[in-house]
């Protein structure tokens, strides 16, 4: 939601079909609760903001949380019949050189992922969320899918209540849209 809710927005509005895979159910994110509560609340919360987005599809690695770097190759197994079953032309993730440890590791699972495919290999494009990459080659123009966005940002209650994401977001689109 936060870092390409708008473009998915957009991909569902051209009946493209939208799956999602979550590496990681961002159980640090609530360290007040257990592991296996965390991921309840946040998947929750997921499928709610999927459902404001029209995602078709939801899967959880349920993968160890700021980790990912620690356990690329088991990781990318895990990912491996998902991109199987899914067969997709397209793939968005975050970019390398986000400063959180596993959005900066997901490229690097992706591409050993692909090794084990047979499939054509999909397209890959990085998207921002907390670090805004310095050179890219294409901006969305998400004007019509924004208020969705953050509809579906909004949906992460849990996450809302020590940080705005929603507005902080929100200023990163803006700051992009007059570039």
């Amino acid at each position: 939601a936060i870092g390409c809710g708008g473009t998915i927005g957009l991909h569902v509005a051209r009946n493209h079909r939208v799956s999602t895979v979550f590496l990681t159910s961002g159980e640090l994110g609530l360290e007040d609760l257990s592991r296996e509560e965390a991921w309840r609340t946040r998947e929750s919360e997921a499928h709610e903001a999927a459902g404001v987005l029209g995602i078709a599809d939801l899967t959880f690695l349920h993968r160890e949380d700021w980790a990912i770097s620690e356990h690329l190759q088991e990781t990318a197994m895990a990912l491996c019949p998902v991109l199987q079953r899914e067969s997709p032309a397209l793939i968005y993730l975050p970019h390398p050189k986000e400063w959180h440890p596993d959005h900066a590791a997901s490229l690097a699972v992706v591409q050993q992922a692909m090794k084990h495919i047979d499939f054509p290999i999909p397209a890959l494009r990085g998207y921002e969320i907390w670090t805004p990459l310095e050179q890219y080659d294409h901006v969305e123009n998400i004007t019509e899918t924004m208020a969705r966005k953050l509809r579906a940002i909004r949906c992460y209650k849990s996450q809302l209540t020590e940080y705005r994401y929603d507005r902080a977001i929100r200023g990163l689109n803006q700051y992009r849209g007059i570039i």
